[in-house]
This record gives structure tokens, sequence and C-alpha cells, in this order.
């Protein structure tokens, strides 16, 4: 992830007034012309995807805008806001990520290999000849030894299990608990070894007891040092604390979720998760294609230079503000052409879902499973799975695929994807109904080769701080992928104080009331 801003593609019409809003407020600034300001910026370029926008005097001499006006010094309400792509990633972002594998390593074989390091550099001098006295082992001394060999295969394990693991994400800034506890365990071992050469090496200890007993306290001070590492990269994370509330853009789905303890990056990585493993998929085909069946006002508002003021022509800030509502109120009317263009869209996805699920079960039921009891009573050359894929593919391929074209699926499902499905769901003995699954979810199927995604957080504090009530960031997404321009809008709010009390229940008796005209 990187810390990069952009705009995105088309939003709701409360953001179009907001900019359109601030561009009348600053009309005719400078040496600009009167209709300068009252034009929305365009670029053929920018509503293909996601490109660089150019600085350029001259970046759209060649580009043709249509508009529903008809003068140059006119206003429209239909702006289109374009997206920003992110910068690249930079070489110092990827030394720094090899800059933390290679420490880290080396910080972990620095502290398995220590201890027995410091058990066997007596000896080896000894060996050697530099004048060091004999070390003698006796029984305690070898358990001793037993104990150490269990701990470092007991540190090594624990450090296997907590680090050595593919990296989630790439943060934009320093982990902060992780560098700390990286810095303590350097200090720790900083400071036996030098304990250790002062008071062993240059005092030519020969007591192995006591020389083990340094080794083991380093070993159990390495591990300790890791169950704090587990509280606090782990455990903090893991009781809810927060409530994040993410909502996409620009469909609007919403979801809830539960975090605790943590930065705002790491926030993100778990919202990031639970996106890609919770919200239905990001259709923008769809969603392209309601916006584009709905009736929108083709006019604007067309302001006249009647009196010849030229460059000195100004809007005050009530008649913007004026202009802005009533093309709000001229484009509260197509609701109506809307609700029914839905009602109609519904109507026929509908139709044509029961109409290709009744076509894939008359389709399955044509399908024998060739098994040793019935082997004698199969009509017909008996097939592969492939070639009874193929087989079922061809009965079914027009009512599926007239059901993929009105839901905005065709992308979504090749030929030879729907057939190695088929093929599957065939050979497992599954049902039409299983195989239909993969259409009516409302997720995408996933992708075959799991690759990077670019996301970036926008946030008004670092991303190394930690999460606390009121918290708001934004993820945008920078893939060219359905999620191209998708942006989570993340709201965090602490869980209250539950203060519970106990009460007596008073419902353990009761009475009779009996009045004359009861009956008993």
């Amino acid at each position: 992830m990187s810390l990069v801003s952009e705009s995105s593609g088309r939003r709701s019409s409360s953001h179009r007034n907001l900019r359109m809003i601030r561009n009348l407020s600053r009309a005719c600034a400078g040496s600009l012309d009167v209709g300068t300001s009252f034009i929305p910026s365009f670029s053929a370029a920018a509503s293909e995807g996601m490109k660089l926008t150019a600085d350029d005097d001259n970046w759209a001499e060649n580009t043709t805008v249509i508009t529903g006006t008809t003068s140059e010094h006119s206003y429209s309400g239909l702006a289109e806001r374009a997206l920003v792509a992110p910068v690249g990633r930079v070489v110092a972002r990827r030394c720094s990520r090899i800059f933390w594998l290679f420490s880290a390593s080396i910080i972990s074989f620095i502290a398995v290999i220590s201890p027995s390091l410091m058990v066997a550099l007596p000896i080896i001098l000894y060996q050697i000849g530099f004048g060091w006295p004999e070390v003698l082992c006796g029984a305690d001394c070898q358990g001793l030894m037993l104990n150490l060999a269990v701990k470092t295969m007991l540190l090594l394990g624990a450090l296997w299990a907590m680090y050595f693991r593919h990296a989630s994400a790439d943060m934009p800034r320093l982990f902060f608990h992780r560098a700390a506890l990286a810095f303590l365990a350097l200090f720790i071992l900083f400071a036996f070894w030098l304990f250790y050469s002062v008071r062993i090496l240059f005092e030519k200890e020969s007591s192995c007891n006591v020389i083990i007993g340094f080794a083991l306290s380093l070993l159990d001070a390495m591990l300790y040092l890791h169950y704090i590492t587990v509280i606090v990269l782990e455990l903090r994370a893991l009781r809810p604390e927060f409530i994040v509330s993410v909502v996409r853009d620009p469909d609007g789905e919403s979801r809830t979720f539960s975090l605790g303890l943590m930065s705002i990056q790491e926030a993100a990585v778990h919202v990031l998760r639970m996106y890609y493993s919770t919200f239905p998929s990001y259709n923008p085909y769809m969603d392209k294609s309601f916006n584009g069946g709905v009736s929108q006002p083709a006019g604007g508002f067309k302001m006249y230079d009647i009196e010849g003021l030229g460059n000195e022509c100004t809007i005050t800030e009530v008649n913007a503000r004026a202009i802005m509502e009533a093309a709000a109120k001229r484009r509260v009317g197509g609701h109506n052409e809307r609700y029914h263009e839905i009602i109609e869209w519904e109507r026929r996805v509908q139709k044509r879902k029961y109409r290709l699920i009744s076509t894939t079960e008359e389709a399955f039921a044509s399908v024998q499973s060739v098994t040793a009891n019935n082997q004698n009573k199969i009509f017909g050359e008996p097939m592969e799975a492939l070639g009874a894929a193929q087989a079922v593919f061809s009965a079914i391929a027009r009512p599926l695929n007239k059901y993929l074209k009105l839901t905005r699926q065709q992308p979504r499902h090749t030929a030879d994807q729907v057939v190695a499905h088929l093929a599957r769901c065939l050979s497992l003995r599954f049902t039409a109904a299983t195989f239909l699954q993969r259409f009516f979810s409302s997720r995408f199927p996933f992708p075959e080769h799991v690759s990077e995604t670019k996301w970036s957080i926008v946030c008004n504090v670092q991303a190394s701080a930690g999460i606390r009530h009121g918290t708001v960031f934004v993820l945008r997404c920078h893939e060219h992928d359905d999620d191209a321009g998708v942006q989570l809008l993340c709201s965090l709010h602490s869980f209250p104080f539950f203060n519970l009390t106990e009460q007596q229940s008073l419902t353990s008796k009761f009475a009779l009331k009996i009045t004359p005209e009861s009956n008993v």
C-alpha cells in the first residue's frame, strides 16, 4: 500500500455538487475566460480508466466533448471525476523491505546460536591452547546441557512459527511495535555478550555450571521476549475493542466488523481481508447499465455575458447556491422511470433464471452415470466427463448466455471455464443446483492466480498511529480489474462500557384476581 490520493470515477451527485460549488466560487480568476470555471473538466483518456492526468495546456485540444448545453458559458451538473493513477513502487520501499527481512533473519540467527556458542567457546579456546583451564562437565552439567538443547529447539520452533511466514501486506509506515521488539532483542543480546566477555572470557571461568547457567539465562530471556511478542503482536488484536463500519463506494454496500487494538495500517489490512472474504463482488458493468439507462436532464443553465464585462464577470455565492439548488431539484425527476426500469429488470432476471434452472435440470437428468450395477443398461457409448460436459453445455448455452448477458456477468465466465466447471460437477455427481450456484452467487469466481493488489490509505493522521474512537480513513483501489476506482470508507467506534446489574425475579408467585363478573 502507499499513501496516494486520487480522484475516482462517477460518484454520487452530492460530491459533484460540492466540486461545482468550489469551481463557481473561483470563477474568472486570473486571465481565464468567463466560461472556463463553469465547464467541468473532461478527459477522454480519463474516462477509459485509470490514467495519469496531464498538466500540459494542450491536454484536451483533440478531445470531443458532448454536453447537453449549447453555449460555452453553460453550466451542467453532469461532471465526471477522473482517476489519478498511484505512484508506482519506489526503489526505497523495496530496499527497506529487503533490509527488514535481512535484519530479522540475522537477529533470529544470533538469538538461536548465541547460547550454544557461549557454551562451546571455552571448550574451543581450551582445545586451541590459549591458556584456558580445562572445563569439566559432571552429571549435573550434563542435565543443564540437555535443558539447553531443549530450550534452543523450543526457541527455534517459536521463531519459525511467529516470523517465518508469508507477509500479508506491504505497509506504508514503520511497524512500531515490531521494530521496538527487534531493538529490545538486540539490546538483550548485546548486554549478555558484554557481561559474558567481562565475566567469562576475561576472567577465564572454568566452572561448566556457571557457563551453562549464563547461556540458559540468555535463552530464558529470549523465550520471555517471544512471549511478549506474541501478546503485543497477536493477542492484543484478537480481543474486540472497536467496531468498524465499512461502506463501499460507489454502490454503497456496507458491512460491520470488530477490531482489536492495532494501528491504522494494520486495521486497513484487516479490513481488506474482510472485504475480499465477505463483501459481494462489485460489478461495474451493472452499475454503468443502470446509470446509462436512466434519463438524465440534458440541459443545464446557460450564462450569457450580456453587459460585455468579459473577465470581470463574477458570480456571487448566493447565486451559485441558488443555481446548485435548482440543478438538484431538476435531477430529482426521473425516479419513477428508474423504479419501473429496476422492476422490469428484476422480472426479466427471475424469468431467465428459472428458465435456466429448468433447462439445466433437464440436461443433468439426461446424463446417466456409468457404474458397475447399470453398465449393461446404458444406452449409447460411454463418454468421459469432458465429453459429457460439452454435450450438456450445448444444451444450456443459450439460456445461460442470456442470463449472464442480462446480469452483466459475461466477462467473468468464459466458455472454457463453464465447461471445466461442468465437467467437475458431472464427475463428482453434483446436482444442477450445485452447478448453477457459481452463476447465482453474489461473488464472482476467485482468480486462478493470486497476485498483488494495489491499495492506498487516505487519513488525516499517520498510518502508524493507533486506532481510536472516531478514527476515519479511506482505502482506495488502484487495480485495473472490476475493483478499479473502488473506495472503502472505514469509520471506527469503540464499544461502550457495559454496566451490568443483577435484579431478582418478581414473577415467581401469582394470585388470582376474582371479580363478580369472572367465570370460575
